[in-house]
Parts: C-alpha cells; structure tokens; sequence
C-alpha cells in the first residue's frame, strides 16, 4: 500500500485536496488521452510558470530538491511564475514521488505533508511547497502536458 494525495480545482477556480488515501501501488493513475485531460469537468485555469512546462503536447522528467524553507523564501525572486511564497500552476498533471525526507504541499484549500514514498497527483492546481525541515528534499517528478476541456 502506498498513500496517493490527488489536487484538483473547484468550480470556483480554487486548489483543494480531492482525495488522500492508501491504495494498491500498481497502476497509480491513469490519463485516457494523450496529452492528458483534468476529466473532472472544471476548466483548465492558466499556467503562472509556462517557463518550467514541457511543450506543449509533451512531457517532462524532473528530479527536483527542495531546501528548507528558510533559504527557499529569500530565493523565490529568482523562480520565475511563482510567488513571494512558491505558489505556481502550470497546465499539466504532475506525477511526484518523494524520495527522501518530507514537504508540505499547500493548496488554496489546505496543506498536508508528504513524506519519502509517498505520491502526488498535481492536476493544475495553484500549489507550493514548503521543506519544514532542515535537510532538503528530494522528489521525482513527470510532468505530462494537458488538453483544454
């Protein structure tokens, strides 16, 4: 069993959790169109950092290290699309597994922590991510382009 946490958008445009639970860890998510679709019938809101997308119809792999969150907030100038606290949405469905130690993820609409072995179903949700910790974070990620509708 593995805990699969999966973000969506309500109908007014807001990130919130739709599920958090353990399930079976074969076949963890799946997307009947590629490039993917959100198929939960909320429009796709727009990207705020297009510069880190893969193209569009395409998909990217990320390795992505996250250091505590007291260095990251004076650094988060230099992140282009994200605000004064990380916060970004990109138009894609991110599949993420941290790989050691643990982050917050934060949502307009809540804030869980997310420890090493655990997934992430991103569905172009406004987010950021937060390393409480003192050790950085390590977390693999594919990013997969989506199809308006």
């Amino acid at each position: 069993m593995v805990r699969r946490i999966v973000t969506g958008n309500n109908a007014q445009g807001r990130s919130y959790f739709v599920s958090d639970e353990q399930i079976a860890e074969m076949y963890v998510w799946e997307s009947q169109k590629a490039p993917a679709q959100l198929g939960d019938g909320v429009a796709m809101l727009p990207s705020t950092a297009p510069a880190i997308e893969p193209p569009a119809g395409g998909s990217k792999l990320a390795r992505v290290q996250i250091e505590p969150w007291v260095t990251m907030k004076a650094k988060m100038a230099q992140y282009e699309g994200l605000d004064a606290d990380g916060f970004h949405r990109t138009t894609t469905i991110d599949y993420i597994m941290v790989v050691s130690g643990e982050v917050d993820l934060i949502l307009d609409e809540g804030r869980t922590t997310v420890r090493a072995g655990e997934l992430v179903v991103q569905r172009n949700t406004n987010h950021a991510w937060h390393n409480m910790g003192e050790t950085p974070v390590d977390f693999w990620g594919v990013m997969v382009s989506l199809l308006p509708g």
